[in-house]
């Protein structure tokens, strides 16, 4: 997994490449957290994302929320088919605000 951040003064864009598993989510979870922190919105990118297992769903679905409670959002954008089937198949398309 890669991460790739671009801050504006009021957005973080945060790119997410390769595999989100429960091998990579740890350190995404940790680098998210203080992205949450700034109280900026967040977009996460997921165009070059392959893969995410129920562990990464979690750090997106505690992103999302984190930021809801500091009067923020976090959107996803980009989603390739395999990784949106995922979103689908778990629920999480209807619990997360997915921008296609």
């Amino acid at each position: 997994m890669t991460i790739t951040k671009n801050e504006t003064a009021d957005l973080i864009t945060v790119v997410v490449s390769g595999r989100l598993d429960k091998v990579s989510s740890p350190q995404f979870a940790e680098e998210m957290k203080s992205e949450v922190e700034k109280g900026k919105d967040i977009v996460f990118d997921l165009k070059d994302l392959t893969y995410v297992s129920s562990a990464g769903l979690r750090v997106f679905l505690t992103v999302a929320r984190d930021e809801k409670a500091r009067g923020k959002k976090a959107t996803i954008i980009n989603v390739n088919s395999s990784v949106m089937d995922i979103f689908n198949i778990t629920g999480f398309a209807f619990m997360l605000d997915i921008k296609q």
